[in-house]
């Protein structure tokens, strides 16, 4: 018997298994929290997806303290049913109070809800937002005004906010700094989305019932009422908006609250900067380059820890490829250009994070982050989840139904033999796909790195979720979660950070000296050495919700802070010294110590200088390189302008060399006496405009003594071996005057990208390595990068085969220079280029170059930049590489590189580069099937749907294997920038610069000394010609480095962003008015100068 209970014993325990690990968040049951809330939706025929586009875009939540006992009490909203109020009672149980709160929402379709207190009596009201005058749905907007007494009283038409419409929700703030709560209320459109207008039409296209509108209070002036100032404010009101996310932070420091509001389908998000008079200038064309496309909720705080608020919105981006490679993308090109020829702004269906640089301007690093796909999402909420002191990221996800899945798109359109217009509606919802997925969350880990701990943090129940909120509801410091679900169940989840981890805390309430009792709008800073942990209190956040006043900030495992500074609304500002940490502290506004926030300016490093040159570059936008490849991923038609510096008429003087795109001619402007300079004319530049200037170089030619120039030619539109494409010789005339010389070249017609100068056989004549980047018309193939021989009169011939081979096809070579890497006299012959890696040609005894064996063969990247210098001073000379960088939807590494098949794959005599990357853990096309139908239609027939497409998980079952194991491949397994260090016999050893340093693709270095005799070097970058599924990328012209020793630090250049934003290319130092400057070029801009201060 004892045998058998030991038996039974021994089976129980490892059924059970050891006692699961206790995650930072437990999802409640209704049991034991009394919240047993649901969003339940019923599809009519009336009323359903197809006929209303957001009737499964659910309901929202609010939390706050109703009743002033120190508990945060949740209102839900919802579509069909009746809203509900919980009242905490502590230790997470709660009553449903609705009823006798008096406040369901009569049974109206509720979407957004927010509390403030309206009235200025220290009690929060409720404000929710409906759905009226539409498809039989009455509901007008709600404003509950609270008595005190758990009881409240509707009085939306009292104050003027009865609003009947198409709200999603409301946001209170007081925006003309005269003490009371004003109203933004955030409607939408329900005009047909895919039916395009200009853009300007939203300045004078009003729609009453779906243009957002702002309400001004007059409690101040001792009305309890609101009136709209929507018009006179600046707020645009059109049918154009579908508004799906408000929030409000000072965006650029000035203390007065800004909004930025989202917008789904085509209309551009608004960013309105507060104009300190009762307006608001719509400016996010001024702050930020591109946003989502379809964007849905928002949220605004700091990320880094820097004092400034940045931007988060959400979109329709799957994290799964299955789901992503069967719904719908980015815009066609086709469609894109159109979008942009109506005025509208670079939009992409991800996610985006908004980094706020200080200077007037946001670096987009949603694709740098890795948190720019999360599936159908809607609520962000940027908050410190595990109180560690970095705020992290918490997302819902999910629709009911997806309008949005290619297959369903397509077949449903073939819909109609013999069926009524019911019964087609009816099929039509039937064939929608229904897929639950899990909501998000993303662990800040410091230095903009984010992992998703969704699992690992017990917030990955599959769900329909929508509006979320935040708050601590049982008063112990971390903050527990609430969301609001379709279909299911409210989740209530409790934080267990504080009993886990014991993480430091600190609370606050705000007690303002204005009608504003809570104090809405203020900003918090936690000063501790040097970080600066920032929060605005505001009473909407995420999707269709609002969060506690109680502002909670996790200081992780040390205690250490040194003051908090609150800019209470008003602007005034005041310190608060000696607050103990681990409690909850009441802020009295007048109890602090008057103060002045610090500017939060940085000190500019460097100076624009105006030295007189009137000089933009024009690209030719008429040819576009998609257009005639499909599939090419970038543009090679903008790499221009051209550069170069030298003292051309020999006054002593620095002069510069301008190049032009099609149809520009190229410019020299000589430096004068006083610094500034004047152009010169030159009849060979204007006869010669046709050619597309990539890249120039002044040098000696003829051995004269004076200085000849270069200009090389490319922009991927003429085949090669055109006339139009030849690069160009002219001999200086001794003047300053250049000469176009036809005879100093052979024919070479490629897409010249990069020249190298360097005197090859030591007799004193300066030869030319000249790269080329593409062959025109047949992205991936390697084209001919040519080696020209001086014969000293400035005529040069093809010595390629001479001295590099037979077979001298290097890559797609971006940048070349000559250096000496092993310190053996010779100079080696470095090469970057896209998909290849570090070639480092080394001269051999006889004089030849073949390529070296070193520890830079193993990656490989899409190599843009390129410098080399000592710059540790060991006396060996470093490689610094710019690289795609990481804000990209492409990842590479060693063991999941991305690749380049490239094949003529449909048999048209036209090779096909068909992209592959990793997702999931599976090599997969990166193009969608429909691109890939365009370029090679045989893909239709192999993937009869998308969702067979959606199943490829290596190159060999998207077409033939047979085709695949033919294909070149190129592979990429490195997108950092950085440097290589080079410690000597063949071995280099790589640092990827600071995460400031892969914003963007690295174009260009300059190194110099500061008048502080530190070393520095300046990075330049963006690039806006990446197609359309990959974006633009342009969130980092220019990143400057210290360098000291083999530390790379990265230091603030202190510009105003406005003045030097744009697509970089070259760069140069200058000697003007004998002082070291900057010249830097960008596409389709002018350039500018930068003068060091230190």
């Amino acid at each position: 018997m004892f045998r058998i209970f030991a038996s039974l014993l021994f089976l129980v325990i490892v059924a059970c298994g050891k006692p699961e690990e206790e995650k930072l968040f437990t999802l409640l049951s209704s049991d034991q929290t009394g919240i047993s809330f649901r969003n339940d939706l019923v599809s009519t025929a009336e009323m359903n997806i197809l006929e209303y586009l957001y009737f499964y875009n659910g309901g929202g939540v609010a939390t706050g303290d109703i009743n002033n006992d120190g508990l945060v009490d949740i209102y839900f909203t919802s579509n069909q049913g009746e809203n509900k109020l919980y009242l905490n009672k502590g230790n997470f149980q709660f009553e449903d109070i609705t009823l006798r709160a008096g406040v369901t929402g009569d049974g109206g379709w509720s979407t957004g809800v927010t509390m403030a207190d309206v009235n200025g009596d220290g009690w929060l009201d409720i404000y929710v937002c409906q759905v009226g005058d539409y498809k039989g749905l009455s509901g007008k907007n709600k404003l509950y005004i609270n008595n005190g007494d758990l009881g409240f009283t509707e009085m939306a038409a009292a104050y003027g906010v009865d609003f009947v419409g198409f709200s999603t929700h409301a946001l209170f703030l007081d925006y003309d700094h005269d003490g009371d709560l004003d109203l933004y209320l955030l409607n939408h459109s329900i005009k047909k989305p895919e039916v395009f207008s200009h853009s300007d039409t939203k300045f004078d296209n009003q729609d009453e019932k779906g243009g957002d509108k702002l309400f001004k209070n007059l409690l101040s002036e001792g009305e309890n009422r609101m009136i709209e100032v929507t018009e006179e404010a600046g707020i645009l009101s059109s049918s154009l908006g579908f508004g799906l996310g408000v929030a409000a932070a000072d965006i650029n420091g000035d203390g007065w609250i800004d909004l930025y509001v989202s917008n789904d389908f085509t209309e551009d998000d608004y960013l309105y900067i507060n104009q300190q008079d009762g307006t608001f200038r719509e400016s996010l064309q001024e702050f930020i380059s591109n946003t989502s496309r379809y964007s849905m909720g928002n949220d605004i705080n700091d990320i880094n820890n820097d004092g400034r608020p940045d931007i988060f919105t959400t979109d329709m981006l799957p994290e799964d490829p299955k789901i992503w490679m069967k719904s719908v993308g980015e815009d066609k090109q086709e469609v894109y250009d159109i979008k942009k020829r109506l005025g509208y702004k670079d939009q992409y269906v991800r996610n985006h994070l908004q980094l706020n640089l200080g200077n007037g301007r946001f670096s987009e690093i949603g694709l740098l982050t890795n948190t720019y796909a999360s599936d159908w999402s809607w609520s962000p909420l940027i908050f410190d989840m595990d109180n560690d002191g970095k705020k992290d990221i918490h997302i819902t996800n999910g629709i009911v139904k997806r309008p949005n899945d290619l297959d369903f798109i397509q077949y449903s359109q073939d819909l109609g033999s013999g069926l009524t217009a019911a019964e087609i509606l009816q099929k039509q919802i039937e064939m929608l796909p229904t897929v639950m997925v899990p909501n998000h969350a993303y662990h800040n880990q410091g230095d903009l790195v984010f992992t998703n701990t969704s699992k690992n943090w017990g917030l990955d129940q599959a769900s329909y979720s929508n509006g979320s909120s935040y708050a601590d509801l049982d008063n112990d410091g971390d903050l527990d979660l609430i969301v609001n679900n379709s279909d299911q169940e409210a989740f209530v989840y409790r934080n267990n950070s504080s009993a886990m981890q014991a993480k430091h805390f600190i609370q606050f309430d705000l007690k303002a000296n204005s009608f504003n009792t809570f104090g809405i709008g203020a900003q918090v800073m936690v000063f501790r050495g040097e970080e600066i942990l920032h929060q605005t209190l505001t009473s909407s956040r995420g999707f269709q919700s609002g969060v506690s006043t109680t502002l909670t900030f996790g200081l992780g495992d040390s205690p250490a802070l040194d003051s908090i500074l609150v800019v209470w609304p008003g602007n005034v500002q005041e310190s608060f010294i000696g607050l103990a940490v681990g409690q909850k502290h009441s802020l009295q506004q007048g109890a602090g110590k008057s103060t002045k926030i610090p500017s939060g300016k940085t000190k500019a490093f460097f100076e624009i200088v105006d030295v007189g040159i009137d000089r933009v570059h024009l690209e030719n936008t008429a040819f576009d390189d998609m257009r005639r490849e499909y599939l090419i991923p970038r543009k090679f038609s903008t790499e221009g302008p051209a550069l170069a510096v030298g003292d051309v008429n020999g006054d002593g003087l620095d002069d510069i060399y301008f190049g032009g795109a099609t149809n520009q001619p190229g410019a020299i402007f000589l430096q004068q006496p006083n610094g500034q300079f004047s152009k010169t004319q030159n009849p060979f530049f204007e006869q010669l405009k046709m050619a597309e200037d990539v890249v120039a170089v002044f040098e000696d030619f003829n051995q004269d003594g004076i200085l000849d120039l270069y200009v090389g030619s490319g922009g991927n539109e003429h085949e090669t071996g055109k006339f139009i494409n030849f690069d160009r010789v002219f001999i200086n005339d001794g003047k300053g005057n250049m000469i176009f010389s036809p005879n100093s070249l052979p024919p070479i017609g490629e897409n010249t990208s990069t020249i190298a100068v360097h005197d090859v056989n030591g007799n004193g004549f300066l030869d030319l390595f000249v790269g080329a980047s593409v062959v025109t018309g047949n992205y991936g193939a390697n084209p001919k990068s040519t080696f020209l021989l001086n014969d000293g009169k400035g005529r040069f011939r093809d010595a390629t085969e001479q001295y590099f081979g037979k077979n001298f096809l290097p890559g797609m070579v971006q940048k070349a220079v000559w250096a000496d890497l092993d310190n053996k006299g010779h100079k080696d012959l470095i090469l970057v280029g896209e998909w290849m890696q570090i070639q480092v040609y080394q001269r051999n005894q006889n004089g030849t170059y073949e390529i070296q064996q070193n520890s830079l063969e193993d990656q490989s990247g899409w190599h843009y930049g390129l410098n080399v210098a000592d710059l540790d001073g060991d006396g060996k000379q470093e490689i610094i590489v710019g690289n795609l960088g990481l804000n990209s939807k492409l990842k590479a590494n060693a063991e999941n590189p991305t690749k380049l098949y490239h094949f003529d794959f449909d048999g048209n005599g036209q090779e096909d580069p068909l992209l592959f990357h990793y997702m999931g853990g599976y090599l997969m096309p990166f193009a969608s099937r429909d691109d890939l139908i365009k370029q090679i239609p045989a893909i239709k027939r192999q993937h009869a749907s998308y969702a067979e497409y959606a199943e490829t998980k290596s190159p060999k079952e998207l077409l033939d294997p047979k085709q695949m194991e033919a294909a070149a491949i190129k592979v990429a397994n490195e997108f950092r920038s950085g440097i290589y260090w080079n410690k000597g016999a063949g071995d280099f050893q790589f640092e990827p610069f600071p995460i400031e340093g892969q914003f963007s693709p690295m174009q260009d270095f300059v190194i110099f000394k500061g008048k502080d005799e530190k070393r520095y070097l300046l990075g330049l970058g963006n690039f806006y010609g990446f197609r359309n599924d990959l974006g633009t990328s342009a969130a980092q012209p220019l990143v400057l480095f210290v360098l000291e020793g083999e530390k790379i630090n990265p230091i603030p250049i202190g510009l105003n962003a406005q003045e030097y934003w744009g697509e970089f290319r070259n760069a140069e130092k200058i000697t003007i008015n004998g002082e070291l400057h900057i010249i830097a070029v960008r596409n389709n801009k002018s350039p500018i100068f930068l003068k060091p201060i230190p």
